[in-house]
Formats: C-alpha cells, structure tokens, sequence
C-alpha cells in the first residue's frame, strides 16, 4: 500500500561555490565511488556506534556556482568516500542568508559497520531494491486498517540561481524509512514486491517530472512554472499509485501484479534518458 509524500523544496540561490575542507584524524582506505553513504540531519539524534574519522565543510567561496543544498550534500558524499567513511552527521547547517546565498554544511564523519541501519531516507537506484529492515515505522492500522505495509516515497525538487546565468534544477526521489511500516504477518517476499513497485511508481514520475522540466526549459527563473508542472505530475503520480492498489487489491491479485512488474520495467526504460540530474 501506498503512502504517498509529494515534496516541494524550491530554493533560489544566486550564485557561490562551495569550499571543500576536510580534517581527517583516522587514515582509512577510500571506498568505491558507488558505496552507500548515509547523511543524517541536524535534527537527528541516533546514536552512532563508531569511531568518528573526521571532519569535513561545504562553506562559501565568493561568487561562483554549485552550492544548492543537494550539490554541497554529493560534494560531501565523495568526500567522505575518498577518507573511507559512509556516514556523515550534519552538524552545522546555514541557509541562504544576506551574509552568504550558499548552504553552508558542517558535518561529522565516521566509517560504521552497516550504514543502512542508520538510513531515514532512501534514493532510488536500479542497484539497491526494498528489504524489510528498511521499513523502520511504527504500524499505523488508524489510518491503514487493511494494509500490511506501507510505503512512504515521494519527489522533491531544488533550484538554483546563478548571477549570469539561469540556474539548474534538481529532481529526486526518496523512500522514507521512519514513515513505511509492515506488520510482522506482513513479511514476505512477495508483499515486499508489492511495496518495490510503489517505490519504482514514484521514479518512472520523478524522471517525468524530469523530462516535462527540460521540455519546458525550466530553470531557477521559472519558479511558478515549475511549481505548476510538478503540481500536475505529482497527482498524476498519486492517481497511478491508487490504481495500482485499487486493481491489485492491494496486491492481492497475483496475475495484475505481475502485470504490473512488467509495466514497471517498460516504464523505467522508457525515461532511461532521465534517470539522473543532468
């Protein structure tokens, strides 16, 4: 079962660049470009079972580019994999302000055993399905009294402004751990199919969402536009979602879900082209 959380997180920023710094106090082999890092926010009090590796900052560096939240988040990421961690705890976060139109980030970092025991949301990738242990929720049988699971994904976006030049957008899709739940009945593989396939739904979107933007020319610039197109693809998503429930009832229906699956993989493949921020 689907529950589904359309995102807007629209920030105009002028133009800046980021200044990398890094104070690393434990010599670890790098990791693999593609290896899991997980990013926990400010707020986020789980207590972390490993040594800390160091330190790293995202901070203002005059006027230039490539300082959007998202940008500063994966030019962290890659540092931290390039001094072995894979996990970074934000420390220190500074929006936008009339000091400095970049996000400026300060974070901790440490190499743990298992990052994923520490992830609140997930991103997409054709490399890593849905498991059970990424259903961290609490049941919510109120609201849901006839489903066994519930998954929580949905799209967000950001923009950026430059000075002398319109800025990019950049689109994503999640999974949220702490608000997707299963009853213990609820854990089998097959059911857990049936919640991958909420999470596929909401990327088949995301890269629509994607390619209706560059169709448009959307940059930093087109701020009500933009909102009205991911207005329109966001509830044409929901409705796909309720579909999907409502003809597999649930994912009762053994033969509509593999209907399903086989329209998923069509779908993926036929926005292959937007699978990524460009």
């Amino acid at each position: 079962m689907k529950k589904l959380a359309l995102i807007l997180f629209c920030s105009l920023l002028f133009t800046c660049s980021p200044k990398l710094r890094t104070n690393i106090t434990s010599s670890l082999p790098p990791l693999n470009e593609n290896d899991l890092v997980v990013v926990l926010d400010i707020i986020d009090d789980q207590y972390i079972t490993a040594k800390k590796v160091g330190e790293l900052k995202a901070t203002d560096n005059g006027l230039s580019q490539n300082c959007t939240y998202y940008q500063n988040i994966e030019s962290l990421k890659t540092m931290a994999r390039k001094n072995g961690a894979n996990l970074i705890k934000i420390t220190k976060h500074k929006r936008p302000d009339n000091w400095s139109t970049c996000h400026r980030i300060y974070a901790d970092v440490y190499k743990v055993e298992d990052p994923k025991v520490y992830e609140t949301t997930i991103s997409w990738s054709e490399h890593r399905k849905l498991t059970w242990d990424d259903f961290k929720g609490e049941p919510d049988l109120v609201n849901f009294p006839n489903a066994l699971a519930v998954t929580n994904s949905g799209m967000s976006y950001e923009s950026e402004r430059q000075l002398f030049s319109n800025g990019k957008v950049f689109i994503q899709s999640m999974f949220n751990t702490y608000q997707s739940w299963v009853l213990p009945e609820g854990r089998t593989e097959y059911v857990l199919r049936h919640e991958q396939i909420h999470f596929d739904l909401t990327e088949i979107y995301t890269r629509k969402l994607r390619k209706a933007f560059q169709d448009a020319n959307i940059t930093s610039t087109d701020a009500f536009k933009a909102r009205e197109i991911f207005d329109k693809i966001s509830s044409e998503l929901s409705m796909k979602q309720d579909q999907y429930d409502a003809e597999t009832i649930r994912g009762e229906r053994t033969d509509i879900q593999e209907k399903w699956e086989a329209i998923v993989v069509i779908e993926l493949a036929k926005y292959e082209l937007y699978k990524s921020n460009k």
